[in-house]
């Protein structure tokens, strides 16, 4: 009995260990992407619907209205934006990624309240960490002004994990999403390969 039970307790370890390293990647963080640079969050909407405006106030006419589950960069080209306080709710600028309107068209670019109280202070869209590519896409090694460097393909509903400690798209371009792709597992080098996809192919989670 006693040798039957070392036995399993050995199987289970076993089994645990396979499980946790199935999960766990085992790849580095390739730093080529400079975690220094300046960059900006990807926020997912949460909400039924966010109203967007053209200025940080309630009483700024609305120009676009989200639907929950939509992406919004928070549009900060320097990288030392902070929120505007207006009606008792904190503003943010964001740019919201959206082929029918054109790259860095005026109707992308708005301000939307980053929270509806004061006393519990609900948050409209929260912090993303992971994004699944919502049609075939590719990888580039650069992200400005516009994204050069192929390096991969993508294909559609393919998983890619944030490159920063949430998932954060380049000031210069807010299309350009920096993430890694940590489900090919490690390349060559022993890192995941990391880049910018575009952010109109992708959906944060």
């Amino acid at each position: 009995m006693v040798k039957w039970t070392k036995l399993s307790s050995k199987y289970f370890v076993l089994f645990v260990f396979a499980i946790v390293s199935f999960y766990v990647p085992t790849g580095k963080v390739d730093a080529a992407l400079g975690s220094y640079q300046k960059k900006q969050p990807v926020y997912d909407v949460k909400t039924a619907g966010l109203n967007i405006r053209s200025g940080t106030g309630t009483s700024y006419p609305i120009i676009a209205q989200v639907s929950q589950g939509t992406d919004l960069v928070d549009y900060c080209p320097d990288g030392v934006c902070s929120n505007t306080t207006a009606d008792s709710q904190a503003w943010k600028r964001v740019y919201y990624p959206n082929a029918s309107i054109g790259y860095y068209a005026n109707a992308a670019l708005g301000y939307a309240a980053w929270y509806n109280t004061v006393g519990n202070r609900t948050f409209n869209y929260h912090y993303t960490y992971v994004a699944k590519t919502s049609r075939w896409t590719q990888m580039f090694s650069s992200d400005c002004s516009n994204m050069s460097g192929v390096m991969k393909g993508l294909n559609e509903n393919y998983y890619l994990q944030s490159f920063d400690s949430e998932l954060h798209a380049s000031t210069c371009n807010p299309n350009a999403w920096r993430v890694q792709d940590f489900q090919a597992g490690s390349n060559s080098t022993g890192y995941f390969d990391s880049g910018y996809v575009n952010g109109w192919n992708l959906k944060a989670e």
